[in-house]
């Protein structure tokens, strides 16, 4: 069966799913059960519309961007873009309009955003920036969260929804991607009190739910219902994983991956970082600890990848900007040197990073 070109369009060839052929990768074909067209990736056949495509190719992930943060007190507008494919960063300037820190974000296909952008201090502003013409965004009132906030962690569904929990008070907000917009209050939703409501809360973010906390506890947020409820909080053993809880610190952010895993810091606050907690998702489950590539961290700036993320920034005694790859399938990594390193700024924790295809 052979590709036909028509006045109209482009006519693929059409199978089954039963009767697909195992071709050549990157052969294109037209599945007439799924009604969709799908690619072989030399293994299996993938859909390339995302209506259908697996979690794990919604999006493929090529370009990285690191925000806000803050050195010796002094806090940031600037913006850094992270090329996937070659490690290499550059400065896109002062995006943002206005300067954040010690806050987090969320990002839909298209833009970014950081909640309580006042500097160091609590507020309720959300800045923003174009990930697609990498240029300032237009601020909006519908952006601002319904709380003042400080120190606050945001989980995910994919681009739909951003969790903002944490930053002063157990209430929850919803930001909506699609529309761009903030939830009401009134939704009702709050963030399990078993947990450190004033913390950074440290999340990790998968398919169908989020994990999070800080402290003494944790929580799970439901992405199908958008319920909240406590998790309990298991490990392999008390001397590599003190402690009942999700990781030890809010302030020590979470790795988030496509395959179903995610990692936090296991010891340390602000700092003293030197191994992740490695969480499954389908049984919340602490797998045990890993090393971490750079120790003696805290207040990360990740962002997130295909089959592997960066950290752009964080806290060692000294906000600086070390820059560290992190392979998800072999869970390794390592440091990276100065054309991976964030510019324009001497040094920055406490942003927050994002992605796009």
């Amino acid at each position: 069966m052979a590709t036909t070109l028509t006045t109209a369009g482009v006519t693929f060839p059409s199978y089954a799913s039963a009767s697909r052929p195992t071709g050549a990768t990157g052969l294109v074909i037209y599945n007439s059960d799924s009604k969709v067209l799908e690619q072989y990736d030399g293994s299996q056949w993938v859909p390339l519309s995302s209506r259908n495509s697996p979690f794990m190719y919604r999006q493929v992930i090529a370009s990285g961007y690191v925000a806000g943060g803050y050195k010796s007190s002094a806090p940031w507008r600037n913006v850094n873009k992270m090329n996937h494919a070659t490690d290499v960063i550059g400065s896109l300037g002062d995006l943002l309009q206005g300067t954040v820190a010690y806050s987090s974000g969320f990002c839909n296909r298209d833009n970014g955003f950081m909640w309580g952008a006042t500097g160091m201090g609590t507020g309720s502003y959300t800045v923003s920036f174009n990930m697609r013409s990498d240029t300032t965004k237009s601020a909006s009132t519908n952006h601002n969260t319904t709380r003042a906030v400080a120190d606050n962690g945001t989980a995910f569904k994919e681009h739909d929804l951003g969790f903002i929990c944490g930053g002063g008070s157990a209430t929850l907000d919803i930001f909506n991607g699609a529309t761009e917009t903030m939830q009401a209050a009134s939704h009702g939703k709050a963030v399990w009190s078993n947990g450190d409501t004033d913390s950074a809360h440290s999340t990790i973010s998968d398919e169908f739910k989020s994990l999070g906390g800080s402290g003494a506890g944790g929580f799970r947020i439901g992405h199908t219902t958008t319920t909240v409820s406590s998790t309990v909080i298991g490990f392999i053993n008390a001397a590599a994983s003190p402690g009942p809880a999700f990781t030890s610190n809010g302030q020590q952010k979470g790795i988030n991956s496509k395959i179903g895993k995610g990692w936090v810091g296991n010891e340390g606050s602000y700092n003293l970082g030197y191994n992740y907690r490695r969480w499954q998702f389908s049984t919340e489950t602490n797998l045990g600890i890993i090393v971490r590539p750079i120790g003696n961290v805290g207040e990360e700036n990740f962002d997130m990848g295909q089959d592997h993320n960066y950290m752009h920034g964080m806290y060692d005694g000294l906000q600086n900007n070390r820059s560290q790859k992190w392979y998800y399938w072999t869970e390794t990594g390592i440091e990276l040197g100065a054309a991976s390193q964030r510019v324009g700024v001497p040094g920055g924790s406490s942003g927050h990073g994002f992605w796009r295809d």
